[in-house]
């Protein structure tokens, strides 16, 4: 979407003036005819607000972009279901959009519909916004008759998901910043309280202890070859984030993920909550198995489980049964492949799904609670034992000193 200024005559001749966002100027040009006014000059806007556009579309909170979207799903549910028609809907909520980003957008889908085309398929001109779940869910309401139920299922997805990344958020927030003021205050002691009394030390003669030495040793090292060691440090992230942004490494680290102590069972919780609840809206969709399993890969961020989907999804294709198709892969566990079998014996697919979903999600409640506590005693016993070697560092010379003097 660029910005284009606009100035043509209206049915009476006067003179209309203005600027708006769209994909080119030959579709804003069509829009204004169909407005009333004839264009007389369009030019697209390159500089402040093309460049604006593009940092808020890379630098835009997640999180933000996904309240956004549960917002987007409950309003048109209302809307949708009270009669309003889909083009008088977003415009009415690009109105009232809490960002210009998703005005933007939702002034693009309008743009789209009126040149004829489906919600869902302008839906896909957007896809750094519309998750292919969200494409499929409306094109099966569109499709269905039933856009509204569409809406509703997708807010309710939407806001489950949210709910579940705010609290790892906020179990690990803390964590993490106590980490940060630990290393923070082992930097100041060892860059400059430590060095200002090193000279005092020297000259005293006194015996140093072995955690004042150990101590200075950093602080030397430091002083010699900070700058060598940031610089190799800077590097081996830099290489770390090259390589885990190429194929094979983000698969082979994704796995590796996985199969961490404590972490490793979380974050496959975490995927699994995802994967259940947006399998249940596919399913009670009434999409078919292949093709939701193939949506449900994409909406998963995770390059192991999504390569394990993907081949569930080719052995279905090629006629093996759900059961047997999860049976052989090494992701799902012996309680989710039982959960299944029950599932294709039953035809309650979509239900089962969801007691899945409700189980894992009772369990990642529990598990960031455990992981919580254990965090916070072993930062406790961190912190009270980094003080400790701080605290015998600096005071035990100076208490050496002033026996000394005595």
């Amino acid at each position: 979407m660029n910005t284009f200024s606009y100035q043509g005559r209206n049915a009476e001749g006067k003179l209309i003036r203005g600027q708006r966002a769209s994909s080119s100027a030959s579709l804003l040009g069509a829009q204004l005819v169909k407005e009333g006014i004839i264009p007389t000059e369009i030019n697209e806007k390159k500089l402040q607000a093309n460049f604006m556009a593009r940092f808020n579309k890379r630098f835009a909170s997640r999180g933000k972009q996904r309240e956004e979207m549960g917002v987007f799903a409950r309003q048109m549910s209302i809307l949708t279901k009270t009669g309003v028609p889909i083009i008088v809907a977003l415009r009415q909520l690009a109105e009232t959009a809490r960002t210009p980003r998703t005005a933007e957008i939702l002034n693009g889908l309008v743009e789209q519909l009126e040149s004829g085309r489906t919600l869902a398929s302008a839906m896909q001109e957007y896809p750094d916004y519309f998750s292919p779940i969200m494409i499929s869910m409306v094109h099966v309401g569109q499709s269905s008759g039933r856009l509204d139920e569409a809406f509703i299922h997708l807010n309710e997805y939407l806001e489950l998901e949210n709910s579940a990344i705010q609290r790892a958020t906020a179990a690990l927030r803390y964590p993490m910043f106590v980490v940060l003021s630990i290393m923070l205050a082992v930097v100041v002691i060892t860059g400059w309280v430590i060095p200002s009394f090193s000279g005092v030390f020297a000259q005293s003669h006194v015996a140093l202890p072995l955690p004042t030495r150990i101590l200075m040793g950093i602080s030397n090292f430091f002083k010699g070859h900070g700058l060598f060691v940031i610089t190799l440090l800077i590097g081996m992230i830099a290489g770390f984030i090259y390589y885990t942004h190429t194929p094979d490494g983000k698969y082979k680290w994704n796995h590796l993920q996985l199969r961490l102590p404590v972490i490793g069972k979380l974050l496959r919780r975490i995927i699994m909550l995802r994967f259940t609840r947006s399998f249940y809206i596919i399913a009670n969709a009434g999409v078919p198995l292949a093709d939701g399993l193939g949506l449900v890969a994409q909406t998963l961020e995770n390059a192991y489980a999504i390569k394990e989907i993907v081949m569930v999804r080719d052995a279905i294709q090629h006629g093996i049964s759900l059961t047997q198709a999860v049976s052989a892969s090494a992701f799902f566990n012996r309680f989710e492949v039982q959960m299944l079998a029950v599932s294709e014996e039953t035809g309650e697919l979509a239900s089962i799904l969801q007691h899945i979903a409700d189980y894992y999600e009772r369990e990642l409640v529990y598990d960031l609670k455990r992981l919580n506590e254990i965090v916070e005693t072993l930062l406790v016993l961190g912190l009270g034992g980094m003080i400790l070697i701080l605290a015998l560092a600096v005071y035990l010379p100076i208490w050496n000193m002033v026996n000394l003097i005595h």
